[in-house]
């Protein structure tokens, strides 16, 4: 269940990311700066999610 999360955080990282890589049909959640330390930090959470060994 674990890694299920943590593909689904990584895929709302790719989605908060398309809008700054210029898909303007999602629109954009946040703008400038603040806006790509968000899908950083989603992305991170997510990768960590899946190599985390249980």
């Amino acid at each position: 269940m674990k890694q299920i999360n943590a593909w689904l955080t990584i895929l709302i990282a790719i989605i908060l990311a398309l809008p700054l890589l210029g898909v303007t049909q999602l629109g954009t959640v946040t703008e400038g700066i603040l806006a790509w330390i968000l899908v950083i930090v989603v992305l991170i959470v997510g990768i960590l999610g899946l190599t985390k060994k249980k």
